[in-house]
């Protein structure tokens, strides 16, 4: 059994709240060694977000850092600087999400950093580029969402636009980041060494995921709304109430048509004129989704997943967390992991990449503030126990 995926890359992490840290995360699960650098005082601003803390340290930081060490650097120093470019020297991937001219303030960027190590790789992480229309405007996952065209076509038809309810803006890019960086690498062997700046757009991330609405506009002029769960093209296809939970029923073939129309006694409607095409049935939708419902809501949820199940008719309840955590599938799948943090353990989302010529992720909890400065100082840098305690002193480090 080989190593981990990445084992010997060193990834240098500066990101911070969600985009960049779940990118660093993976890589992190993945066998990189991930050195968060972060600055002195609170560190990464998420470790203080309410409302839930184990042992003094937010849930949503342990949520997405996990995997990494921690070093506190003061960069505005010029001893902080000279450290960071000596853990440059001796690492592979430099990764950030700072607002456009911040990284090249610090004296950090990749102009400055290609130049300690012809070989290293930079992932700058921006809202919306390094230039352009809206420059270093200020920008969060809402926003994103807004400016990419995801949002207009969540939520229900005839109300408010609604929020993705993960953030996706930032996940997006986040596996760009990791698909970028992956690729970087590969090319630096492939062509025998030499580094390269990776520039990543959140709005870019999210809105290449609008894949064929954005074509249905270019080729019909036609724009998305929301559809609340169902769909553009067929029907049924959407969450229905039933007497407890809601149910999704996907049915786009006439194969899975008649499937359905048996398991819920209604045989009839595979025949009704109104219904008789994948056509009919999207041009009467509004018909045949009071059927449907009129008939769901007499029985629960689980009686009904039972019968659709046993019919072949692809469908699934609309599980809460609770539920999701708990489902048969997610468990075979060893998808919740637990992790040590400081005395404690706790429970959390596994990595769903698995290889069959690695072994699975080992899970190391995520780093207390400053947890391993000395460790990198002294091991990987080779600065001494007294050099340390200058640094210290000093305020280069904590």
């Amino acid at each position: 059994m080989r190593k981990a995926p990445l084992d010997g890359i060193r990834v240098l992490d500066l990101t911070q709240v969600m985009a960049g840290p779940y990118a660093t995360m993976i890589m992190g699960d993945l066998g990189a060694e991930v050195i968060k650098v972060e600055s002195p005082g609170t560190g990464e601003m998420s470790r203080t977000f309410p409302p839930h803390f184990i042992q003094g340290t937010s849930a949503y930081f342990l949520s997405l850092n996990r995997s990494k060490k921690s070093i506190v650097l003061n960069l505005q120093t010029h001893e902080g600087k000279e450290i960071f470019y000596r853990m440059v020297r001796k690492s592979d991937v430099v990764i950030y999400n700072f607002r456009p001219g911040i990284a090249e303030r610090l004296k950090i960027d990749y102009g400055i950093l290609k130049t300690v190590n012809p070989d290293i790789i930079c992932c700058s992480m921006t809202a919306f580029g390094p230039d352009g229309p809206y420059g270093a405007q200020p920008a969060y996952d809402l926003t994103i969402q807004a400016l990419s065209g995801a949002m207009s076509m969540t939520g229900e038809p005839g109300r408010s636009p609604l929020r993705l309810g993960i953030p996706m803006g930032d996940l997006a890019a986040s596996l760009y980041a990791v698909v970028g960086v992956v690729s970087a690498l590969y090319a630096r062997k492939a062509e025998g060494g030499g580094g390269q700046l990776i520039d990543l757009a959140l709005l870019d991330a999210l809105f290449s995921l609008i894949t064929y609405p954005a074509v249905y506009y270019f080729i019909g002029g036609e724009i998305p709304q929301p559809l609340g769960s169902g769909h553009q093209s067929v029907v049924p296809f959407q969450a229905f109430p039933t007497k407890d939970r809601y149910i999704t029923i996907c049915a786009p073939t006439e194969k899975f048509w008649s499937a359905l129309c048996g398991a819920l006694g209604r045989e009839d409607l595979a025949n009704d004129p109104r219904f008789a095409t994948a056509a009919d049935r999207l041009r009467n939708k509004d018909e045949l989704h009071a059927i449907m419902e009129g008939i769901l809501r007499q029985k629960s949820c689980e009686e009904w997943y039972g019968r659709l199940v046993d019919a072949g008719v692809p469908c699934a309840p609309v599980n809460t967390v609770d539920h999701a955590i708990h489902d048969p599938a997610i468990r075979h799948r060893d998808m919740i992991v637990e992790v040590q943090h400081r005395e404690k353990k706790f429970k959390m989302v596994g990595n769903p990449l698995k290889f069959s010529g690695h072994p699975p992720s080992t899970y190391q909890g995520p780093p207390g503030l400053g947890e391993h400065s000395e460790e990198i100082l002294v091991n990987l840098l080779g600065y001494s126990r007294e050099d340390v305690k200058r640094f210290r002193e000093a305020n280069v480090i904590q």
